[in-house]
């Protein structure tokens, strides 16, 4: 006989819904491959333009959206603001090859929750997708070369990510 957890299988692992925005496609089923091999995590779905990506994450209700800058030539951040307003609850990861102060102030103001290099590492970004305790909107140091070297009070990141931070900092 095989003992069940109350609630069935299902009630094992929750799952997070992550749909991806990004009009690149080659990088999009890239990323998808990858999403779909975690066990916690459900990839639900690609959009290919900013009018996509809104009309997706209200028909499939995602937890997370991992939003290109570029989508429709720099759209990402105008579709990030869209998406946060229309549904609050939604984490937005963008992804940029711009590495800049100037985007960091639009991502902040759009409400995203992270913002990633589109060439960094998987691990990272499954982090940031796993993350739905904090509200705090996270900067990878590459973004920004001059980013904060201590944690800001009350952080919730874990020490290995904000040691990640400091020692990138220096």
């Amino acid at each position: 006989m095989r003992c069940r957890p109350p609630g069935g299988c299902a009630a094992r692992v929750k799952r997070t819904r992550v749909l991806i925005a990004d009009d690149e496609r080659g990088a999009a089923l890239a990323l998808a491959g990858s999403l779909s091999s975690e066990r916690d995590i459900a990839y639900v779905g690609t959009a290919d333009c900013a009018q996509s990506a809104i009309d997706l994450t209200k028909a499939l209700e995602p937890d997370v959206v991992v939003m290109a800058l570029r989508l429709d030539e720099g759209a990402g951040i105008a579709t990030t603001a869209e998406l946060k307003y229309r549904f609050p609850d939604l984490r937005v990861i963008v992804l940029t090859d711009v590495f800049d102060t100037e985007i960091i102030p639009r991502a902040a103001a759009a409400r995203a929750s992270a913002l990633l290099p589109d060439d960094g590492e998987l691990a990272e970004m499954l982090e940031m997708i796993r993350d739905d305790e904090s509200d705090e909107f996270y900067v990878n140091p590459r973004v920004h070369g001059s980013f904060a070297t201590r944690a800001p009070a009350g952080s919730t990141r874990t020490n290995r990510l904000w040691r990640f931070v400091r020692a990138a900092a220096s």
